[in-house]
Protein backbone atom coordinates (compact mmCIF):
# COMPACT_ATOMS: atom_id res chain seq x y z
CA UNK A 1 0.00 0.00 0.00
CA UNK A 2 1.35 3.95 -1.10
CA UNK A 3 2.75 5.32 2.35
CA UNK A 4 0.10 8.05 1.48
CA UNK A 5 -2.56 5.68 1.98
CA UNK A 6 -1.42 4.46 5.12
CA UNK A 7 -1.59 7.63 7.42
CA UNK A 8 -3.44 10.96 6.95
CA UNK A 9 -1.96 13.01 4.37
CA UNK A 10 -0.85 16.24 4.38
CA UNK A 11 -2.33 19.48 3.60
CA UNK A 12 0.07 19.67 0.40
CA UNK A 13 -0.79 15.92 -0.86
CA UNK A 14 -4.80 16.49 -0.65
CA UNK A 15 -4.41 19.72 -2.61
CA UNK A 16 -2.16 18.55 -5.56
CA UNK A 17 -4.71 15.45 -5.41
CA UNK A 18 -7.58 17.51 -5.75
CA UNK A 19 -6.02 20.19 -7.96
CA UNK A 20 -5.30 17.29 -10.33
CA UNK A 21 -8.57 15.99 -10.78
CA UNK A 22 -8.17 12.91 -8.27
CA UNK A 23 -11.20 12.64 -6.09
CA UNK A 24 -10.18 11.89 -2.85
CA UNK A 25 -12.13 9.01 0.37
CA UNK A 26 -13.48 10.91 2.64
CA UNK A 27 -13.94 8.52 6.45
CA UNK A 28 -16.32 8.97 9.18
CA UNK A 29 -17.20 6.74 11.81
CA UNK A 30 -19.63 5.20 9.59
CA UNK A 31 -19.22 5.32 6.28
CA UNK A 32 -16.57 6.43 3.46
CA UNK A 33 -17.43 9.48 0.61
CA UNK A 34 -16.32 10.13 -2.31
CA UNK A 35 -15.50 13.89 -2.80
CA UNK A 36 -13.99 16.27 -5.54
CA UNK A 37 -13.96 19.56 -7.26
CA UNK A 38 -17.28 20.37 -9.00
CA UNK A 39 -15.20 22.52 -11.36
CA UNK A 40 -13.07 19.25 -11.66
CA UNK A 41 -15.89 16.99 -13.03
CA UNK A 42 -15.38 14.68 -15.57
CA UNK A 43 -17.79 12.52 -17.22
CA UNK A 44 -14.81 9.41 -16.51
CA UNK A 45 -14.71 11.33 -12.51
CA UNK A 46 -18.85 11.34 -12.66
CA UNK A 47 -19.00 7.67 -14.19
CA UNK A 48 -16.74 6.48 -11.65
CA UNK A 49 -18.32 7.85 -9.25
CA UNK A 50 -21.58 6.43 -9.79
CA UNK A 51 -20.56 3.14 -10.43
CA UNK A 52 -19.44 3.15 -6.83
CA UNK A 53 -21.99 4.95 -5.11
CA UNK A 54 -25.76 4.93 -3.99
CA UNK A 55 -25.43 6.60 -7.62
CA UNK A 56 -26.76 10.04 -5.99
CA UNK A 57 -24.41 12.81 -6.61
CA UNK A 58 -24.31 15.84 -4.22
CA UNK A 59 -23.21 19.49 -4.64
CA UNK A 60 -21.98 20.83 -1.48
CA UNK A 61 -22.66 24.41 -1.86
CA UNK A 62 -22.49 27.60 0.89
CA UNK A 63 -25.83 28.73 1.42
CA UNK A 64 -25.92 31.79 0.27
CA UNK A 65 -24.64 31.17 -3.47
CA UNK A 66 -27.59 28.58 -3.57
CA UNK A 67 -29.99 32.01 -2.65
CA UNK A 68 -27.86 33.87 -5.61
CA UNK A 69 -28.58 30.79 -7.65
CA UNK A 70 -32.33 30.80 -6.73
CA UNK A 71 -32.61 27.09 -5.66
CA UNK A 72 -34.71 26.18 -3.00
CA UNK A 73 -34.92 23.58 -0.25
CA UNK A 74 -36.72 20.63 -0.55
CA UNK A 75 -37.78 20.07 3.12
CA UNK A 76 -39.39 16.41 2.27
CA UNK A 77 -35.99 14.80 2.05
CA UNK A 78 -34.32 16.13 5.53
CA UNK A 79 -35.22 12.72 6.90
CA UNK A 80 -33.40 11.08 4.36
CA UNK A 81 -30.35 12.77 5.07
CA UNK A 82 -29.96 13.37 8.66
CA UNK A 83 -29.89 17.21 9.44
CA UNK A 84 -28.09 18.58 6.54
CA UNK A 85 -30.52 21.04 3.91
CA UNK A 86 -30.86 19.30 0.41
CA UNK A 87 -32.11 20.81 -2.09
CA UNK A 88 -34.21 20.71 -5.33
CA UNK A 89 -32.66 18.94 -7.59
CA UNK A 90 -31.18 20.57 -10.72
CA UNK A 91 -29.84 20.21 -14.68
CA UNK A 92 -27.72 22.36 -16.29
CA UNK A 93 -29.88 24.42 -18.99
CA UNK A 94 -27.60 23.81 -21.80
CA UNK A 95 -25.35 21.15 -23.58
CA UNK A 96 -27.47 18.30 -22.02
CA UNK A 97 -29.70 15.99 -23.33
CA UNK A 98 -31.35 13.87 -20.52
CA UNK A 99 -29.65 15.11 -17.42
CA UNK A 100 -28.80 11.31 -16.27
CA UNK A 101 -25.68 10.43 -18.42
CA UNK A 102 -22.27 11.02 -16.86
CA UNK A 103 -21.48 13.62 -19.44
CA UNK A 104 -24.62 15.55 -18.53
CA UNK A 105 -24.29 15.14 -14.74
CA UNK A 106 -20.34 16.22 -15.09
CA UNK A 107 -21.54 19.34 -17.26
CA UNK A 108 -24.35 20.31 -14.48
CA UNK A 109 -21.85 20.22 -11.56
CA UNK A 110 -19.31 22.17 -13.43
CA UNK A 111 -22.11 24.94 -14.06
CA UNK A 112 -22.55 24.51 -10.36
CA UNK A 113 -19.14 25.27 -9.89
CA UNK A 114 -18.23 27.86 -12.14
CA UNK A 115 -18.60 31.20 -10.47
CA UNK A 116 -19.85 32.97 -13.56
CA UNK A 117 -23.18 30.47 -13.57
CA UNK A 118 -26.34 32.17 -12.73
CA UNK A 119 -29.48 31.14 -12.17
CA UNK A 120 -30.62 31.05 -15.72
CA UNK A 121 -27.84 28.51 -16.11
CA UNK A 122 -29.97 25.71 -14.39
CA UNK A 123 -33.29 23.96 -14.54
CA UNK A 124 -34.97 21.86 -12.31
CA UNK A 125 -35.99 19.11 -11.90
CA UNK A 126 -33.12 16.98 -12.48
CA UNK A 127 -30.24 14.74 -11.80
CA UNK A 128 -27.72 16.72 -9.18
CA UNK A 129 -28.90 17.13 -5.06
CA UNK A 130 -27.26 20.86 -4.09
CA UNK A 131 -26.71 20.57 -0.06
CA UNK A 132 -27.01 24.07 1.66
CA UNK A 133 -24.12 24.22 3.73
CA UNK A 134 -23.00 26.85 6.37
CA UNK A 135 -25.67 28.70 7.43
CA UNK A 136 -25.39 30.74 10.20
CA UNK A 137 -25.23 30.15 13.79
CA UNK A 138 -25.21 26.38 12.01
CA UNK A 139 -22.77 23.46 13.67
CA UNK A 140 -20.77 21.96 11.08
CA UNK A 141 -22.10 19.38 10.31
CA UNK A 142 -20.63 15.97 8.09
CA UNK A 143 -21.28 18.01 4.49
CA UNK A 144 -20.23 20.92 5.64
CA UNK A 145 -16.63 19.57 6.93
CA UNK A 146 -16.49 17.66 3.47
CA UNK A 147 -17.04 20.71 1.41
CA UNK A 148 -14.55 22.20 3.77
CA UNK A 149 -11.77 19.86 2.63
CA UNK A 150 -12.28 21.02 -1.08
CA UNK A 151 -12.95 24.56 -0.70
CA UNK A 152 -9.72 25.11 1.38
CA UNK A 153 -7.42 22.57 -0.80
CA UNK A 154 -8.75 24.05 -4.34
CA UNK A 155 -10.23 27.52 -3.70
CA UNK A 156 -12.77 26.23 -5.73
CA UNK A 157 -16.69 26.86 -4.09
CA UNK A 158 -18.38 23.65 -4.51
CA UNK A 159 -17.99 19.86 -4.00
CA UNK A 160 -19.12 16.94 -5.81
CA UNK A 161 -19.75 14.15 -3.42
CA UNK A 162 -21.45 10.73 -2.98
CA UNK A 163 -21.67 8.33 -0.47
CA UNK A 164 -19.71 4.77 -1.44
CA UNK A 165 -21.38 1.13 -1.61
CA UNK A 166 -19.91 -2.10 -1.18
CA UNK A 167 -20.65 -4.90 -3.29
CA UNK A 168 -23.84 -5.61 -1.62
CA UNK A 169 -24.60 -1.86 -2.32
CA UNK A 170 -24.78 -1.07 1.37
CA UNK A 171 -23.70 2.11 2.42
CA UNK A 172 -19.65 1.53 2.16
CA UNK A 173 -17.82 1.30 6.01
CA UNK A 174 -14.83 2.89 7.05
CA UNK A 175 -12.63 -0.04 6.89
CA UNK A 176 -14.04 -0.80 3.20
CA UNK A 177 -13.52 2.66 2.63
CA UNK A 178 -9.72 2.03 3.12
CA UNK A 179 -9.79 -0.49 0.81
CA UNK A 180 -11.33 0.85 -1.73
CA UNK A 181 -8.83 3.91 -1.69
CA UNK A 182 -6.18 1.33 -1.68
CA UNK A 183 -7.75 -0.13 -4.41
CA UNK A 184 -8.02 2.76 -6.84
CA UNK A 185 -4.69 4.77 -5.18
CA UNK A 186 -6.74 7.51 -3.50
CA UNK A 187 -6.05 9.62 -0.62
CA UNK A 188 -8.20 8.83 2.44
CA UNK A 189 -8.80 12.26 4.70
CA UNK A 190 -10.91 11.31 7.91
CA UNK A 191 -13.67 13.87 8.11
CA UNK A 192 -12.07 14.29 11.59
CA UNK A 193 -8.79 15.69 10.23
CA UNK A 194 -10.70 18.25 8.42
CA UNK A 195 -10.11 20.90 11.19
CA UNK A 196 -6.34 20.05 11.78
CA UNK A 197 -5.43 20.33 7.86
CA UNK A 198 -3.98 23.99 7.54
CA UNK A 199 -3.55 24.76 3.65
CA UNK A 200 -2.50 28.00 4.15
Amino acid sequence: MNASLAAVPTAREVSAALRGHRPVVVLTSTSAILAFSASAASTALVAFAVRHSTGMLFALTASERLDRLRIPDQPTLDSEHGSCRVTVAVDAAAGISTGISARDRARTLRTLGDVRSVATDLIRPGHILPVRCGEPGDAPELWARVRRIIVEATGDEVAGACHLVDRAGDIMDPVGGRSFAAEHDLLIVPVESADRLSFG
